[in-house]
């Protein structure tokens, strides 16, 4: 059986997977917003980690395909992954509380785990299959020819990406991240930004 695809093939999976990171961290803004839940300092450090993994895929569409941008994207999985996996067994403790609202029986860092689990096993599969690339398909016009949904969801990602640096600026300040149990953005709060 012959696994080699062309780049636009590959592109293909990467916008359908930076969609579905667009769509988790449109799910955490929901969270946050609609429904009161500040993220906190694990929740912050996860969305760090789902922005580098959809950064490595963007990478890949903006400048054309590379196995370091995977190695970024597998990176943010990893992190991400041991991250998630860390909250989980703090919250495992007898007389601990889970955070935040469960959605299907499971609660967001376990969610998260699996997604991070499972976009590793994606990134080592995308690097086999860009060795594996049929390199005789001229595909250099064809990536330049970017169709309208791609570059919607990349710039939907992008701007994503903007809005987390600003809600973890204005949750937090110049300080590093809280624990959970946050009521209010700091620097909405307080007023001045530039207070010590």
């Amino acid at each position: 059986m012959d696994v080699r695809l062309t780049e636009t093939r590959l592109g293909q999976l990467e916008i359908a997977a930076i969609a579905g990171i667009s769509f988790l961290l449109v799910d955490a803004f929901f969270y946050q917003l609609v429904l009161g839940e500040l993220p906190c300092a694990f929740c912050n450090l996860i969305r760090v980690c789902l922005m580098l993994l959809g950064s490595g895929m963007l990478l890949n569409r903006v400048f054309g395909i590379s196995p370091w941008n995977y190695v970024l994207s597998g990176f943010g999985a990893l992190i991400g992954s041991l991250l998630s996996l860390l909250f989980m067994f703090a919250k495992a403790l007898p007389g601990s509380t889970p955070t935040g609202s469960a959605i299907f029986g499971l609660h967001m860092y376990t969610w998260t785990f699996m997604v991070f689990t499972a976009a590793i096993m994606f990134c080592l599969v995308m690097a086999v299959l860009y060795a594996r690339r049929d390199t005789t398909a001229n595909d250099s016009q064809a990536s330049r020819r970017r169709p309208a949904m791609h570059k919607l969801v990349m710039v939907l990602f992008v701007v994503l990406v903007a809005a987390n640096l600003v809600s973890a600026f204005l949750q937090n300040g110049f300080g590093h991240f809280r624990a959970g149990g946050q009521q209010h953005y700091q620097m909405l709060h307080d007023g001045d930004v530039m207070k010590p």
